[in-house]
């Protein structure tokens, strides 16, 4: 039994029908032509065999009267017809799956931009793979196999989602499976429920207290830093077309890039992978909100996150906190944006070590249901949350390419989450010696993903041939 602790259940209660809040990955395989039609039934067999080893067989339950968090209950076994499905052109939804034609990569792209919108249910465990075995060229040709995963943010963060990936892949083609034996967990009765919560309240008493003198030292130290002009946090600035509340409708589109390109800019221009992706993003923003005449004056402010994960956390539930630099969309020099992109993030890392004990706390008598009123009205409103135009992230991913059923893994593109108030998210995960982007849009605002993902490659271009400029004046 594990608990859903204040900042999991946060990610449970801002979702809506127009911001569904599961973390996602679409995943694809080499897969021999000959062997296409088998890829479902070889993956489900391995999933079957592999589940038990991860934290995916739970199911969230709530406590009595909402006075304590809900908890996770382990589940011996899960109905694999509903959690491992195959999918291909016909795809009906929740009805049979019969065979249908082939799948195009575009058409992966339209089913992912509809499952994305399609909530989990919280009476099964917090997951869904769909399994996609006859893929095809442009031509015709046979282009291997593909996979959906989705798992709920109320479970994981980014971190623990690749923990999970990385439990059900292997690092060679010869898959190793573990004898597990899982058990149904049952929910304690009610009276007990309460009465256990209630004497940890009153035990955790103490440590409450020296959590609220930290918060109290936080908020001084956070007090002093904005009183700081040199740590002055960017404003997020109002959009004339782009701002509006978001829609139910997605844009999907995918980039896969050199690590190796990235590491050498910033050997070139002093900074990290993660310098270099916001550096691009910001070149991207700046040249699409240009062409749609709506670059504001103030410089885009993004939405990102922080790990504060460690050991004695454990590698579920989510551990972060929000960060919120500006990616310099008014500065036309590539170099200077990327200085001036570096100054920003300076700014909210220096920050973060006091935002941690705001944000980790623990649970109160009937936090769940107080939290729940308050967080609900300001999503059915349709507001922003967090601050952030857009949301851009770097997860780390695996440095050695990973198997699945023995198939190698070619690309592992993150399925973003737009939250409330944004049209944009682009997410970039390591995958072995590649850097695997996903591109989500709003539709309604931005109907052609793929006008991003080309602003992402010419802002690439013009960051590196500025950085190698650079290295030959420095020589």
């Amino acid at each position: 039994m594990r608990p859903v602790r204040p900042a999991d259940d946060f990610m449970i209660v801002a979702e809506s029908d127009d911001a569904p809040m599961h973390i996602g990955s679409l995943q694809f395989y080499d897969v021999p032509a000959a062997e296409q039609a088998g890829f479902h039934d070889k993956v489900r067999s391995h999933l079957e065999r592999r589940l038990p080893a991860t934290p995916l067989m739970s199911l969230r339950h709530a406590a009595p009267l909402r006075f304590d968090s809900d908890v996770w209950l382990d589940l011996a076994a899960c109905d694999l017809d509903y959690h491992v499905r195959q999918v291909d052109e016909a795809w009906p939804g929740e009805g049979k799956a019969d065979e249908g034609k082939p799948m195009t990569r575009q058409d992966v792209y339209r089913f992912v931009e509809r499952e994305v919108m399609q909530r989990l249910d919280p009476e099964r465990p917090p997951f869904r793979i769909f399994v996609m075995p006859r893929l095809v060229d442009e031509h015709g040709a046979p282009a291997g196999s593909a996979v959906f995963m989705k798992v709920s943010h109320g479970f994981v963060d980014g971190i623990g989602f690749q923990s999970i990936l990385r439990l059900l892949t292997d690092d060679s083609a010869a898959p190793v499976y573990e004898s597990i034996r899982r058990r149904t967990e049952r929910p304690a009765p009610a009276w007990w429920w309460l009465a256990k919560s209630g004497l940890r309240f009153v035990m955790e008493i103490p440590a409450e207290r020296a959590a609220e003198k930290r918060r109290a030292e936080a908020l001084t130290a956070l007090a002093k830093l904005k009183n700081d002009p040199a740590m002055k946090r960017a404003k997020t600035p109002a959009l004339k077309k782009l701002g509006a509340v978001t829609s139910n409708q997605r844009a999907f589109e995918t980039l896969s890039l050199p690590v190796e390109r990235f590491r050498a800019i910033g050997r070139q221009l002093g900074g990290t992978i993660n310098d270099v992706f916001l550096a691009v993003g910001g070149g991207a923003l700046r040249r699409f909100l240009m062409e749609v005449d709506d670059l504001p004056e103030l410089p885009i402010v993004i939405n990102s996150a922080r790990s504060y994960r460690r050991p004695e956390h454990g590698e579920w539930g989510n551990r972060i906190v929000a960060l919120h630099p500006h990616i310099g969309t008014t500065i036309a020099d590539p170099v200077e944006r990327f200085k001036a992109i570096q100054q920003s993030m300076a700014v909210e890392l220096a920050r973060s070590p006091f935002d941690e004990p705001l944000v980790d706390r623990a649970e109160v008598p009937f936090g769940p249901k107080q939290r729940r009123a308050a967080l609900t009205a300001r999503v059915d409103s349709g507001a922003r949350i967090l601050p952030g135009n857009i949301a851009l992230s770097n997860v780390p991913g695996p440095a050695e390419r990973r198997y699945l059923a023995g198939y190698a893994q070619t690309a592992n593109y993150p399925t973003p989450i737009l939250g409330n108030g944004r049209f944009l998210n682009v997410t970039m995960r390591r995958n072995a010696d590649r850097l695997d982007i996903g591109i989500m849009c709003d539709a309604a605002k931005v109907p052609d993903a793929a006008r991003i993902k080309t602003c992402l490659i010419d802002a690439l271009d013009e960051l590196e041939i500025a950085a190698r400029g650079k290295k030959q004046l420095a020589s």
